[in-house]
């Protein structure tokens, strides 16, 4: 058995398998891709840090070839999780863990209905790019919160210390705490406000601070979210998401969200996990949120804009 396998290898989780096979834990790579696979397996994982740059050699494979670990790492799309959960689940003991750091809303409740090891959720605030083929770079923030997605379940709370030790070996700033909800609420507000519209807009975020009436509505859409958020007894910094967004539309002008990646490269988004999901809530809850939910749709509509234009003769 793995200590960990990384479920969902791309930038992010290749980055966070890498530190952590640093760190001397027996690490899968698992990815649908071939390419980096065969990459890693003959010339290693190279992982470029704020203070080192260093090369691991962690088993890398495809979904049909993973094998059991201790801990399963989601880093998925979130569309893509439950295919891929479905796919792993049989080869894994009735102990392991699976994680979930994804982006987005709703991930540990949507996994935990196919599988029946426990679940751990949270959230992570890790960069990472992809420089090529085995090759993946992150600098600045490592802050990476979970818990236990059931606060009763003993093997899951006491996994979780487990899990911290092994991030916080791996050079991650990591922390258990009592009400993840929060913390991954805190970033998927952020996200509801400037993912869309970044998408929409073909642009970074230095465009919302160019334009003041757009900068408006992404405060309105996390001010939405937030109000759902509170319906379902989940506390956020509304100071700290304002101030974040502005920071992000002033200092981080030529960002591409992944949002706006997925639209450019014609993939679908994961709208569904963030202002989709606070529309879905809201409905449930009774909460009125009409600009997650004209941003939902347009979102929807983007993805398939070009089938759309293709019937053009």
């Amino acid at each position: 058995m793995n200590d960990v396998m990384i479920l969902g290898a791309g930038a992010l989780g290749a980055y966070v398998g890498g530190c952590i096979a640093e760190a001397g834990y027996s690490v899968q790579l698992v990815n649908r891709s071939s390419s980096n696979a065969e990459v890693v397996n003959a010339q290693g994982l190279k992982v470029e840090t704020s203070d080192d740059t260093f090369v691991v050699h962690p088993s890398a494979v495809q979904l049909e070839h993973a094998c059991d670990a201790r801990f399963v790492l989601l880093f998925t799309k979130t569309y893509q999780s439950v295919e891929a959960i479905k796919a792993i689940e049989p080869k894994l003991s009735p102990s392991s863990i699976i994680v979930t750091l994804q982006n987005g809303l709703g991930n540990g409740l949507r996994i935990a209905e196919h599988v029946k090891q426990s679940v751990i959720h949270g959230v992570t605030m890790i960069p990472a790019t992809q420089v090529e083929p085995g090759f993946v770079r992150s600098h600045g923030f490592s802050d990476t919160w979970f818990g236990p997605l059931n606060p009763s379940d003993q093997h899951a709370l006491s996994a979780a210390i487990e899990l911290e030790k092994i991030l916080t070996e791996a050079g991650i700033t990591a922390a258990n705490v009592d009400q993840p909800l929060n913390k991954i609420w805190q970033k998927a507000c952020f996200n509801v406000a400037m993912n869309g519209v970044c998408a929409l807009t073909d642009a970074g975020p230095g465009i919302v601070n160019d334009t003041k009436a757009l900068k408006r509505e992404a405060h309105a859409l996390a001010d939405e979210a937030v109000s759902v958020a509170n319906a379902m007894n989940v506390t956020v910094d509304t100071e700290a998401l304002h101030n974040l967004i502005n920071f992000a539309c002033a200092e981080h002008r030529f960002h591409q969200p992944s949002m706006l990646q997925d639209v450019r490269a014609g993939r679908l988004t994961e709208v569904d996990s963030l202002n989709g999901f606070v529309v879905e809530q809201a409905k449930r809850l009774g909460v009125s949120v009409p600009k997650n939910e004209l941003m939902t749709a347009l979102i929807l509509a983007r993805q398939i804009s070009s089938e759309f234009w293709s019937g053009v003769k």
